[in-house]
């Protein structure tokens, strides 16, 4: 019997059936895609740090090395398991060349290296430790995935050709956001190329218990240890290996929550009309002696079988689509170890919902309860219609058309109906307008003040040796000189002790100098001013609990000196944990040297860029934007993808629910409508009475939900991107955001409305007024 009723009411209500499968079919292949691209990027992650072996502390050092000393240091730490220094012979981009394409504007530090014995291992497509013979060479994957170099060709370094075996996969420097790149090649190879580059160390240490991290760097630093370079920690390699992935994660998480409160109030919106529609019905079967759980369990059985086929429909439309984007982690990174795992959280989320939405249908359902068996036979609907306003003067609105005015007293008369449908266009809205300004926002050019640095246009850095001071003397009066730099700013990074009142001291790497000139965003506080105060990375101050206003104790030249905490900004560099600070030292180490550089003219950026490495080769200079193309380019082009397919959902939402309310109306007003015809007004005048109420409902839903956008959606930006070390992230964004997607929405709209309001022309006037 339950099947016969469900089948006759499919086929009697086709819109309405296939809005609702739609709906929970979107949820369903988001919430799908969102758990299972979580657990396997993670398990992918691990996987390749834990078959890289990759190290739990690694420092980078240009310069002399005192092995022998290393040495005694590893074995007298009771904390190390396994150390190793491998080398890193950093190649000029510009003699790197694949075809006719070569690395010089490229920002990543290139260089060749040879297999490591103990841990670090480099890998190809199968995880497996990569054994290179002579004359081959294994490229990095992230120059794979760009096009920029393929599998079977020849790369020539400095004039030597070498055949492209394969691509590698490297725990450390896999990712766009690791500042170096790792070509592997044979050790006969590397000593023929070996006066060809610049050789830098990598000191590589594993530990036996990972949780004692933080005192045996601070027990490196207290040895007064080679650490001319970046350092970088097991966590940090987590954090550069996710980020891309996760930001992009992390936007689909938050369409697909929205997605689904959107579902509830479809199948809220849906179950109403099809109440509506089946009014007498219900009627006839209480007076006839069913009983009410006996009508829900009729109600309950279609929408637990629309919701099942919208439910598995989700869940297989996820499969190809996921295998997409896994494909992609996949080569970055490898097997996660977790897919048929991640499928089974996907399938518990998709059965989650499933028994959400019955429980949500069960509990709307009770309004039969209220239900009059003779009402309902009496008369043609609910009586929301009825309303105890004060009828409305058209006097008051004299300035609106009448078929406008009409539709707006409708609105206002029956606004509980209304309410679901503003509900729905609010959060559309905002589905569409929150990723469009994640993406705008990232893309701008104030995007690097949330990641650690200000905005500029070229910046110079330069790491410790012999004849640093002299170069940087060099590098400083050129940019004294040069009247085409509008500004710069130099500053200084040192490491120092920090004294901690329970357990052991440890080492807080501080960047010295001007921090009001090429400030980054502060979550917290301001920028360090006065020789007594210092601003934290997120990461520092959380590790060292501390909050505006508290002090932290550092060691300066043996002296304890006492620092007040005036700022807490983001950070995804250096590890995420760096501090700034404006007092003056000139004994302490320093690590290296950073100048922030604007220019009078930007667009001359990539000229000014080749100038300064030809006279100044020693410095390590970057072109700021396309710095930012090359590192957060691919993040930002996959935002802009699903901010595409945002709008696409959103739009597509508009659509079912303007179509199933304008139909709600029309079966709710065939005696309203069949009067009006019959005292004169055309079709014409009932079209546009239904388009002025959607256009009425859809301006208010708009403005909610840019109202929306603009407050909970800098939270939701800001929450996400905070996953990734960028606390003080906000949205921004511009008119054709703002102004574009209400524009679509109201073009669908209006679309839908026209094409529906045709069944109120085919409403017989005769019949319909003799009941």
């Amino acid at each position: 019997m339950y099947f016969r009723i469900i089948r006759n009411d499919v086929l009697q209500s086709k819109l309405i059936t296939a809005t609702t499968t739609i709906f929970i079919t979107v949820a369903a292949v988001l919430i799908t895609l969102a758990t299972v691209l979580s657990v396997n990027l993670s398990g992918s992650i691990d996987n390749l740090l834990e078959q890289t072996k990759s190290p739990h502390y690694m420092q980078m050092h240009g310069g002399e090395i005192d092995k022998e000393r290393m040495q005694k240091f590893a074995e007298g730490n009771q904390y190390v398991e396994k150390y190793q220094i491998s080398e890193f012979l950093n190649i000029e981009g510009g003699k790197i060349q694949v075809g006719d394409y070569t690395f010089a504007d490229n920002v990543q530090d290139n260089g060749i290296a040879v297999q490591n014995k103990e841990f670090d291992f480099m890998l190809d497509l199968e995880n497996r430790p990569i054994q290179v013979n002579q004359g081959e060479v294994y490229v990095p994957i992230a120059y794979v995935k760009e096009g920029l170099i393929e599998v079977g060709g020849t790369l020539t370094i400095a004039g030597k050709k070498l055949s492209i075996k394969g691509a590698v996969r490297d725990g450390q420097m896999n990712s766009n956001f690791a500042s170096s790149k790792r070509f592997l090649v044979n050790e006969a190879d590397y000593a023929d190329l070996f006066s060809e580059g610049t050789l830098e160390y990598i000191i590589q240490f594993r530990l036996n218990d990972l949780s004692k991290l933080n005192e045996f760097e601070a027990a490196y630093r207290n040895a007064d240890l080679e650490m001319n370079g970046p350092s970088g920690t097991l966590g940090l390699f987590k954090v550069i290996n996710a980020i891309a992935d996760g930001i992009m994660i992390a936007v689909l998480l938050m369409v697909s929550v929205l997605v689904v409160a959107m579902a509830f109030m479809c199948i809220r919106f849906t179950l109403l009309a099809k109440i509506e529609e089946d009014f007498k019905e219900i009627g006839v079967m209480k007076a006839i002696g069913l009983q009410v759980r006996d009508i829900k369990k009729i109600y309950l059985a279609k929408y637990a079988l629309v919701a099942l086929v919208g439910g598995l429909a989700g869940y297989l439309l996820s499969i190809p689509l996921s295998r997409r984007l896994l494909d992609d982690i996949k080569l970055t990174m490898g097997e996660s170890g977790k897919e048929g795992f991640s499928r089974l959280i996907g399938v518990a989320g998709v059965v989650l919902l499933l028994i959400l939405i019955l429980s949500y249908v069960y509990l709307l359902l009770n309004r039969f309860k209220k239900v009059s068996a003779v009402k309902a036979i009496r008369t043609n609907g609910s009586d929301e219609k009825i309303s105890n306003r004060k009828p409305i003067s058209l006097r008051a609105f004299n300035w609106l058309p009448t078929n406008s005015f009409m539709g707006l007293v409708d609105v206002i008369s029956r606004k509980k109906m209304y309410l679901t449908m503003l509900l729905v266009f609010m959060l559309a809205s905002f589905i569409m307008i929150v990723p469009g300004l994640t993406y705008q926002s990232m893309s701008s050019d104030s995007f690097t003040e949330y990641l650690g640095y200000g905005q500029m246009d070229m910046m110079a850095s330069l790491y410790m040796d012999e004849e640093s001071d002299m170069h940087a003397k060099l590098l400083e009066t050129k940019l004294a000189s040069d009247e085409e730099i509008e500004a710069y700013n130099e500053i200084t990074t040192k490491p120092f002790k920090v004294k901690k009142q329970a357990g052991a001291d440890s080492i807080l790497t501080i960047e010295l100098g001007d921090h009001n000139s090429f400030s980054v965003e502060y979550t917290e506080g301001k920028a360090p001013i006065k020789e007594d105060e210092i601003a934290l990375s997120q990461l520092n101050a959380e590790e060292y609990q501390k909050k505006l206003g508290d002090t932290i104790t550092i060691v300066q030249n043996g002296k304890e000196r006492e620092l007040i905490l005036c700022g807490v900004y983001s950070n995804i560099f250096n590890g995420g944990k760096t501090a700034k600070a404006a007092f003056t030292d000139t004994t302490t180490e320093t690590m290296w040297r950073s100048y922030f550089i604007k220019l009078t003219e930007p667009e001359k950026a990539e000229e000014k860029l080749n100038e300064y490495k030809a006279e100044l080769p020693f410095a390590k200079i970057y072109n700021v934007s396309l710095y930012k193309e090359q590192i957060f380019g691919p993040t930002i082009r996959s935002l802009g993808m699903l901010a595409i397919g945002s709008i696409a959902v959103a739009l597509l939402i508009t659509g079912l629910i303007t179509s199933l309310f304008i139909k709600l109306l029309i079966v709710r007003d065939k005696k309203e409508i069949a009067i009006l015809k019959a005292i004169g007004y055309t079709n014409k005048d009932i079209s546009i009475q239904y388009l002025s109420r959607s256009v009425i409902v859809l301006v208010l839903g708009l403005l909610a939900g840019t109202l929306l956008a603009s407050t909970l959606g800098p939270v939701l930006a800001g929450l996400m991107m905070s996953m990734m070390g960028m606390t003080a992230f906000e949205l921004s964004g511009s008119l054709l955001i703002y102004l574009g997607c209400p524009i679509l929405m109201l073009l669908t709209t209006i679309f839908t409305t026209k094409i529906v309001n045709k069944r109120a022309g085919a409403i017989n006037i005769a019949e319909n007024l003799k009941e």
